[in-house]
């Protein structure tokens, strides 16, 4: 059996406070837009919200659409520097 068959979503208690909040009628604002915990999954609730998402020194922000529900959190916030190869540059010859 596929791991996917059986691994189920992981939602942290932060994530649940933040869908009854929803789920009251109430919207997210201010602190209730910051995620921390990368791991827990994005549910259904969160579709058209805008979140905050921490990568160790800021925020970074999602929009959550239908093609994100399901995954998790830390796979939208990238904690690695995008590596760009810089050309050497040609030296003049007298």
């Amino acid at each position: 059996m596929a791991r996917a068959k059986w691994k189920f979503f992981y939602y942290s208690k932060d994530i649940l406070n933040k869908s009854v909040i929803l789920l009251s009628g109430d919207s997210l604002s201010g602190k209730n837009r910051l995620v921390f915990d990368r791991s827990s999954s994005i549910p259904n609730l969160f579709l058209g919200k805008k979140l905050r998402i921490h990568k160790g020194q800021f925020f970074r922000g999602l929009l959550v659409n239908k093609f994100v529900l399901g995954y998790k959190f830390g796979e939208f916030s990238y904690t690695r520097k995008p590596f760009k190869f810089l050309s050497k540059k040609k030296s003049k010859k007298k």
